[in-house]
């Protein structure tokens, strides 16, 4: 029955996708707010079909350590396309740091650049690093949204544990605003390149912000320590609740 629900959800999602896709050039030529809405529709739309066909919701806690400024850094652990997908419906419009390869997607590509993404080419190291703290300097003075980035760099294995890449400490300490992190088991559900989508709660919480002020080990350190340690958390509370 677990092959069945997750083919559904799939064909939702995918369906669902192209049909945003075909009707997106469309809002290219309409103001920016109408590509967000389209991105936060996906989002809704995944989060309601999941629960239809999978029996898999998802759960947001924390929403009111969320700041009330429009200025503000989102740092979240990232272990499948889901947190990317539900963060855009917790959080209102926010810009997304992306890697670089996403913008040669056909049509995809052109929809992130004019909702406002900003893009960073890992192979160039502490260069881009410095270009994309600038970016997100004039997308912040010009635009003020929460600009979210996954500290990471990419998908990690459910239970696994990798360094941050040094970007997020540079935006923090560029920015010189909040930075709230965000803690996930959306892997344990919806795993990286794997069909299945198992019943269950995702959760997807915010804990409290950090401050600006700190230097730059202090920061990293901390960051890393609430992510990681309460994502391990959430982690074991799904598979008490929901084993597999």
């Amino acid at each position: 029955m677990i092959y069945v629900r997750s083919l559904l959800a799939n064909l939702a999602f995918y369906i669902v996708l192209l049909i945003c896709i075909f009707f997106a050039p469309i809002l290219f030529f309409l103001p920016k707010i109408h590509m967000l809405g389209i991105i936060r529709f996906q989002s809704t739309h995944t989060k309601l079909s999941l629960k239809l066909f999978a029996n898999l919701e998802v759960e947001y806690r924390g929403l009111e350590n969320i700041p009330s400024t429009r200025k503000y850094l989102i740092a979240a652990k990232h272990q499948s396309l889901a947190e990317a997908i539900f963060l855009n419906e917790a959080i209102e419009t926010p810009s997304i740091i992306a890697k670089k390869q996403l913008l040669f997607i056909p049509i995809v590509g052109l929809c992130f650049k004019k909702a406002n993404f900003i893009y960073v080419d890992r192979r160039k190291g502490e260069t881009n690093i410095q270009a994309m703290v600038n970016s997100a300097k004039r997308s912040m003075d010009n635009d003020p949204r929460p600009l979210l980035i996954f500290p990471e760099g990419t998908r990690t294995p459910v239970g696994e544990r990798r360094p941050y890449k040094y970007g997020v400490t540079a935006l923090y300490d560029g920015l010189k605003i909040p930075c709230l992190p965000v803690a996930i088991n959306c892997g344990y559900f919806w795993s990286r390149r794997r069909f299945l989508r198992y019943p269950g709660k995702m959760v997807i919480e915010f804990l409290k912000p950090i401050e600006p002020g700190l230097d730059k080990t202090e920061f990293t350190e901390k960051l890393y320590n609430s992510i990681e340690n309460q994502s391990d958390k959430l982690l074991e509370e799904a598979k008490i609740k929901y084993p597999k």
